[in-house]
């Protein structure tokens, strides 16, 4: 399945771009997403969102849909097409 995350703060920095599109398995999680993207740009995408297996203390990821938003964790499944935001509160 297919997921557009959308990139704030150091994270674009670490990337070098605001989204990116990840191709990941049909059960994948948040950290699966997290995976790709340090697989696609590196491991300082990883150091810059997670603390070991959860999300680093300055780190909000939320689902965007057109009515809404819903704030995740590493363990929350996805769906194909999905927007994925990932918010630096610094």
């Amino acid at each position: 399945m297919n997921v557009t995350i959308k990139l704030t703060g150091t994270l674009v920095a670490r990337t070098g771009t605001h989204e990116a599109r990840v191709a990941v398995p049909d059960d994948a999680t948040v950290a699966d997403v997290v995976d790709e993207l340090a697989e696609q740009y590196g491991p300082q995408v990883r150091a810059g969102v997670l603390d070991g297996q959860r999300l680093r203390s300055d780190t909000v990821v939320v689902r965007e849909t057109f009515d809404s938003t819903e704030t995740l964790s590493t363990g929350s499944s996805l769906e194909n097409g999905d927007t994925v935001r990932f918010q630096l509160n610094v």
